[in-house]
């Protein structure tokens, strides 16, 4: 286990990365939706290259997904909550890609808020802002314990 300002420090770095994925978000991605959703106008909806966003998605999806493994591997450094992060990141594609495809088949039916809250665990670090508070707990629950 490496030294804990070292740990710490390549965390912050990690999250910087996060950072820059969503500041250049872009000039890196394909996404027609980011003006759909600019202000809640909800214009006309957007011509899509289907096959162009998917490609998009999954990339930034990726990205933000080896990040989050990252920075949970350097701020706790215990494979079962790597492992756990790993699982939980993928299945949640698997789960909402196809659920993002089908909303943006038949253009929303579900409801635009349905739509973007999707959109949003699949292009943002959301599953970080969960499982770091909840990997947090269980250290200090661990704690108490012992």
């Amino acid at each position: 286990m490496p030294n804990k300002y070292l740990r710490f420090g390549v965390t912050v770095l990690l999250i910087f990365g996060l950072i820059l994925v969503r500041k250049f978000e872009n000039t890196l991605f394909y996404d027609p939706f980011i003006s759909y959703f600019q202000g809640f106008n909800f214009k006309k909806f957007p011509a899509i290259n289907f096959t162009e966003l998917n490609i998009s998605i999954i990339f930034r999806y990726l990205i933000n997904s080896i990040l989050t493994i990252l920075i949970v591997t350097f701020l706790f450094w215990k494979k079962i909550y790597i492992k756990f992060t790993v699982i939980v990141l993928i299945l949640a594609l698997i789960i909402l890609l196809p659920i993002y495809n089908y909303q943006i088949t038949t253009k929303l039916s579900s409801g635009q808020l349905t739509f973007f809250y999707i959109r949003r665990f699949l292009i943002q670090p959301m599953f970080f802002l969960i499982l770091i508070p909840c990997f947090y707990y269980q250290e200090i629950q661990n704690k108490k314990r012992l």
